[in-house]
């Protein structure tokens, strides 16, 4: 089954939204509170694999600007960026946020 059907077969689950407040909620609350947003870093550096130099070709951004972004997303959500278990549960959740009311 596809990742986005099983999200969407979720998205009135209630434990649907508390993940994705839980994994991303800060940073959502940030963009919505100030710039520059810094979920469109993360989705591309997700999209990306981690690869910072082509994260910040596709973001036309230097790389030292990306490397403070990336470090206040993680600091913002606690999390090390490099881990794979917190890169799975960010993709979920920037995934999960489309289908949550």
């Amino acid at each position: 089954m596809d990742v986005d059907l099983l999200l969407w077969r979720l998205r009135e689950h209630g434990d649907l939204a508390a993940f994705v407040d839980r994994v991303i909620g800060p940073l959502l609350a940030h963009d919505r509170a100030a710039r520059p947003p810094l979920v469109p870093t993360l989705e591309a550096y997700l999209r990306h694999a981690g690869r910072k130099a082509e994260t910040a070709r596709a973001l036309h951004l230097n790389r030292q600007t990306l490397y403070d972004r990336l470090a206040r997303i993680g600091r913002l959500l606690g999390s090390d960026l490099e881990d794979p278990q917190t890169v799975l549960a960010l993709s979920l959740a920037l995934q999960a946020r489309r289908h949550v009311r």
